[in-house]
């Protein structure tokens, strides 16, 4: 699904749009109420999460978000959510979630409720973005935001969400994807034995069972397996990155591998859809692999691409430092769309 964001509005009247915004991806429902300041610039407020584990439905967490609040149902609301979003009846991918978008917007009183992918709702927050939101990857040239091109956007979470940005004289559009769930490609022969071992666990094997919290446990019961020829599988990603930073080899492989699957994945992406113009990656886990030894793993990885490795030199890479990025991607649809 493409969306293309032209802001129209009177600007006097804009800046009194006031909507709901959310992320909700597989762990965690983050609310806003948000509205416009000056040049157009989005404002959080009345912020707060909820575990999804906690509550039985997304109405749920909506009328807890509200009443605990104490802020008046807007009337018009965007949820970034984790999952495609095709029709009325709304899916999510990595948890128990669902809802109809038209029974939803009846119960909570919403005049306007707009249902967005939760990637894409990272991908309209990037235009507004600083250069401090933005944590630069390797050495290359900086965002081209001011030019007709295409950025990517992409992270693991949860879930493995990606998103494509393309601008041009009409304006920003987003390109809503589900490329996280694209084959596995193996580059090597200990991946080649990884891509095995997780089959036999799932048959099809996508890039998100190896990027993403779940992924990165995967990666190490793969390791240890391969090292050791046991299983001990650990209970989650704080886990396999506690070990690491204890000294656990295996652990330290498996995001050492991480990093390097998750670089060639990123420049996959970028040479399937342009994106010349940046990478731009978010995601709860990344700043916990992504220090300097798994940067320098991410970037090989993504420059090695053959013929089109010079290409790939020149395309930067970013890690967006900004919190609540998908609230306010959210908030952006809401209050310019």
């Amino acid at each position: 699904m493409s969306l293309l964001l032209e802001n129209r509005r009177n600007p006097i009247i804009a800046q009194q749009i006031r909507c709901l915004a959310a992320d909700i991806g597989g762990t965690n429902a983050r609310f806003a109420t948000a509205a416009l300041g000056e040049n157009e610039r989005v404002r959080l407020g009345a912020q707060r999460s909820l575990k999804v584990a906690e509550h039985e439905g997304i109405e749920s967490a909506l009328e807890t978000y509200l009443r605990d609040s104490g802020e008046p149902v807007p009337e018009r609301a965007v949820l970034a959510v984790a999952g495609a979003v095709l029709d009325d009846q709304v899916i999510l991918t990595n948890s128990r979630w669902s809802f109809s978008i038209r029974a939803l917007k009846q119960r909570i009183g919403f005049r306007e409720l707009q249902v967005i992918n939760d990637f894409a709702a990272v991908a309209w927050a990037v235009p507004g973005l600083s250069e401090a939101d933005l944590h630069p990857i390797g050495n290359a040239p900086g965002a081209a935001f001011d030019t007709a091109a295409v950025q990517v956007v992409l992270g693991p979470g949860t879930g493995l969400g990606a998103a494509a940005i393309r601008r041009d004289a009409r304006g920003l559009a987003v390109l809503e994807t589900e490329g996280g769930h694209a084959s596995f490609a193996p580059h090597d022969e200990r991946e080649i034995f990884i891509l095995r071992f997780l089959q036999k666990r799932y048959g099809r094997v996508s890039y998100e069972r190896l990027l993403c919290g779940e992924g990165l446990v995967n990666l190490h019961d793969a390791c240890l397996h391969m090292a050791r020829g046991r299983d001990q599988r650990l209970p989650d990603s704080e886990a396999v990155v506690a070990a690491a930073r204890a000294g656990d080899p295996d652990a330290r492989s498996a995001i050492d591998l991480f990093c390097s699957i998750l670089g060639r994945f990123a420049g996959d992406a970028v040479l399937l859809y342009g994106g010349w113009a940046g990478v731009y990656l978010a995601g709860g886990l990344l700043p916990h692999v992504l220090d300097a030894r798994g940067e320098a793993l991410f970037r090989t990885a993504f420059i090695d691409k053959g013929r089109f490795s010079p290409l790939l030199s020149r395309t930067p890479t970013f890690r967006i430092g900004a919190a609540d990025v998908g609230t306010l991607g959210a908030a952006r649809v809401g209050l310019l769309g």
